[in-house]
């Protein structure tokens, strides 16, 4: 009897394929072509640290991965925030690479120097963290979507997102992914304090996990609404209208302070790490002297270290070192990026921008009930999705891969009764479930965020990296029976997950490895395996990339 895989352990070994492949590309281009010579910063080497051979290897191997901001983690994980432009990047993910760095360092110092040690602990890292949020991501799909079939080929979808070398390389968006993914399924599977405080692990690993308060307020609001219908129920016939007045108040005051503790826990990580900066950069207290090396450095490039005094931000209405950063070494602020040098970069960022918007039009055109409804149903309006049958067993001969049919939106959105006058039944699977809203919302907001203020080309990792509905709309538009969810036919056709041939073979995915029947299914497909193999190739050379 053949042993089949979990569509869980599929989507574990590809994941691991794809880190692999990821490695192996940026091996092979850093090698065949010549380094970019970027104005960028990088670490300034220790004149006094040995390098070995196995050194040499080590950088050989992976030394693609450090471009960019990875210099960056990787010097603020070494030195800590040696001067002022460091202050942008947030402190989390170098803090766990410095500490697993030491704990690394102390079998490995005999064979690799302690900066190879934390370049090798980065990617590691990252590596892990990736395998771990793409399984996480899976069942948070599964979750909000209804549809195993999406889930799968969603989570299959991120696995070779477009930012995928930025998921790898030195960078904290597998860190901020997976904790923002897990704050989210916690939500799904009904809330509790873990994922206010997972919201706040995420806004110490990147700061635009301040957006991410819009999830809490809108988990508030549901429980706020929950509540109140639950009180409203329960109250007799012969209530007056002072009783409705004491529900209100009773709803808000249920409300009030755990929503403003939550708050508080996404707020406060940027909060404090700005009045660390403020301490530390407009303190009087004296400053930790820097190797001979990083202080020839700072000198030269004329760069604001801490014992050279209060920096100019300090004297500002509004002393945030986040925002005077972004502003004088990133030029950040509304449609500062708006230059015709700059097209090649909007162009870039495109694709994911049409994904996110296209997805947001389709979703509030074919439910303005829940557009005007905030996302909040009346308990009488929602219809649960269709019972997913037992899990089989592992060696089942009938694995986890049955057949799933897809979601009809128009008999989810239809009238009760059959009278015009009925209440309009909301979706609760698909792409289109009344739960996709604060997702679409919050990819609306970070994706305009990006085009309006910030550099654009990051447009594309900062969304794949918090915004799990551009891979539902992805896998829905890859998936010809969603494409048409309004068919008629009474025989509707029903797909698998993964087809069952595939499922005893522990790399093979039929998403990547046959191309989509439907024409928007290719371009998707074509666009992702291409930023994926395109983009590795170009950040391992130091070229601008997303």
């Amino acid at each position: 009897m053949k042993s089949y895989y979990s569509l869980q352990e599929k989507i574990f070994y590809f994941a691991l394929l794809s880190r692999i492949v990821i490695l192996g590309i940026q091996v092979v281009a850093n090698w065949i072509i010549p380094d970019h010579e970027a104005d960028a910063f990088v670490s300034p080497p220790d004149p006094d640290l040995s390098v070995g051979i196995v050194d040499q290897i080590v950088t050989g191997l992976i030394g693609g991965l450090v471009r960019w901001d990875a210099q960056y983690f990787i010097h603020i994980a070494e030195y800590g925030y040696t001067h002022e432009n460091t202050l942008a990047f947030f402190p989390l993910y170098p803090l766990l690479v410095r500490l697993l760095a030491n704990v690394a360092f102390i079998p490995l110092h005999f064979i690799i120097n302690y900066h190879t040690t934390i370049i090798l602990v980065a990617v590691i890292l990252n590596f892990c963290l990736f395998i771990i949020a793409s399984g996480i991501f899976y069942q948070l799909s599964g979750e909000v979507l209804g549809n195993e079939v999406l889930a799968y080929r969603a989570s299959i979808l991120f696995c070779i997102n477009p930012a995928s070398i930025f998921f790898s390389a030195p960078y904290s968006e597998s860190l901020f992914a997976l904790c923002t993914f897990c704050a989210l399924l916690n939500y799904e599977r009904g809330g509790g304090w873990a994922a206010p405080s997972l919201f706040g692990a995420a806004g110490c690993a990147r700061s635009n996990g301040l957006v991410n308060i819009g999830f809490v307020l809108y988990h508030k609001l549901q429980h706020c609404s929950a509540y109140y219908y639950r009180l409203r129920s329960a109250r007799s016939d012969s209530s007056n209208a002072v009783s409705m007045v004491l529900i209100v108040l009773l709803t808000f005051n249920y409300t009030l302070v755990p929503l403003f503790v939550a708050s508080f826990c996404v707020v406060a990580p940027f909060l404090f790490f700005q009045l660390w900066c403020y301490k530390t950069y407009c303190g009087d207290e004296a400053a930790l002297s820097l190797p001979p090396h990083l202080e020839s450095f700072v000198r030269t490039n004329f760069l604001h270290s801490p014992d050279l005094g209060e920096a100019e931000w300090c004297y500002a209405a509004l002393p945030l070192a986040y925002t005077h950063l972004q502003d004088k070494y990133w030029d950040v602020g509304l449609l500062r990026y708006y230059e015709l040098r700059q097209a090649p970069n909007f162009l870039l960022a495109v694709p994911v921008a049409l994904l996110v918007i296209c997805h947001a039009a389709l979703y509030f055109v074919d439910n303005p009930h829940i557009l005007w409804s905030l996302g909040i149903p009346h308990p009488d309006d929602v219809i649960a999705p269709p019972k997913p049958r037992s899990k089989a067993k592992k060696n089942d001969a009938n694995p986890d891969t049955r057949s799933v049919s897809s979601p009809n939106k128009a008999n989810c959105s239809a009238p009760r009764g059959g009278g015009g006058g009925g209440r309009v039944v909301w979706c609760s699977s698909g792409v289109y479930s009344w739960r996709v809203f604060v997702y679409t919302v919050h990819s609306l907001a970070v994706c305009f965020f990006c085009l309006l203020f910030v550099n654009v080309q990051v447009t594309t990792r900062l969304v794949c990296s918090s915004c799990p509905v551009v891979f539902w709309f992805a896998a829905h538009l890859m998936t010809p029976d969603d494409v048409h969810p309004r068919s008629s036919r009474p025989s509707a056709s029903r797909v698998r997950p993964e087809p069952l041939e595939n499922m005893d073979k522990i790399f093979t995915v039929e998403l990547v490895s046959k191309m989509p029947s439907n024409f928007w299914g290719q371009i998707v497909l074509s666009y992702f395996l291409l930023y994926y193999f395109l983009g590795t190739v170009i950040f391992s050379n130091f070229l601008p990339w997303t």
